[in-house]
């Protein structure tokens, strides 16, 4: 039987999958995993485009009824050019707080080259103000969930002992942030659209954009997600497999033998 030479050498320590899940690991990657998921609210969670597509199939039959006056070529250059790009984007920030989202940085060149492009199109859409959402509950229930978790993973760290509850504690705050951030996203979906869609009527606008918006979810959301997933089943597993030991880091060395009293001798060998 052949014995792991790492193993068998006094203050090494082996990298097993078991001990990936034991409490001195666990609760080093735990607080790392929630400040990520944090970390990911300062960037985009929901963005706001145009659907181009269908705008061109409306407009184009709109140029023909109206004779022709509108530019079809350039207008096509316009929509190809703002196709992909999001004219507003939530921050996770902006939807817990209710704060304002950020517009589109500029209006391509194609837009601007000329005024008959998309006539009153300075009015189509409202700025980042009126896109406001307000104070979205789950989105802020959410992020103090995240917030515990890694608070209470900081806590646990700073602690020498085990602590029976830290595995399960992060566990549920993951799962409850992970189902609060998809049901958030789902409502954030409806509320976007009729709220551009309002402020655009409001405006002037004389139908409902809402057939010309796309939401879509930002790459930040996703790693959101993918973070608090990973943290809920990484916990769950340390709780279930790893039996919360505390395993030492560095295996301490052999004592050595003692030394004989003085006045005392040792017998001979033979």
């Amino acid at each position: 039987m052949t014995v792991d030479a790492a193993a068998s050498e006094p203050g090494r320590r082996t990298v097993t999958p078991t001990s990936i899940l034991e409490e001195r690991t666990a609760r080093r990657l735990t607080p790392a995993l929630f400040l990520l998921a944090i970390l990911c609210f300062f960037f985009t969670f929901a963005g706001v485009s145009c659907n181009t597509d269908q705008a061109k199939a409306t407009l184009h039959s709109a140029a023909g009824l109206s004779g022709g006056n509108v530019n079809l070529a350039q207008l096509d250059r316009c929509l190809d050019a703002l196709k992909g790009d999001n004219l507003f984007s939530y921050t996770g920030f902006n939807l817990a707080f209710g704060t304002a989202p950020s517009g589109l940085a500029s209006t391509p060149a194609t837009c601007t080259s000329g005024a008959s492009v998309l006539p009153g199109s300075s009015s189509a859409l409202p700025v980042g103000s009126q896109a406001t959402l307000g104070v979205q509950p789950l989105e802020l229930v959410a992020l103090i969930a995240i917030m515990g978790g890694a608070l209470a993973g900081l806590l646990a760290l700073l602690r020498p002992w085990r602590v029976p509850w830290r595995a399960s504690t992060a566990t549920v705050l993951s799962i409850v942030a992970l189902v609060l951030l998809l049901l958030e996203q789902a409502h954030a979906h409806t509320a976007v659209i009729d709220k551009i869609s309002s402020a655009s009527t409001g405006a002037g606008v004389p139908f409902s954009l809402s057939a010309y918006i796309d939401f879509n979810s930002g790459l930040a959301y996703l790693i959101a997600l993918i973070v608090l997933g990973v943290a809920a089943l990484y916990n769950a597993s340390s709780a279930l497999l790893g039996v919360g030991r505390m395993t030492e880091e560095i295996r301490p060395p052999p004592p050595p033998p003692a030394e004989p009293e003085a006045g005392q001798r040792t017998p001979a060998a033979g």
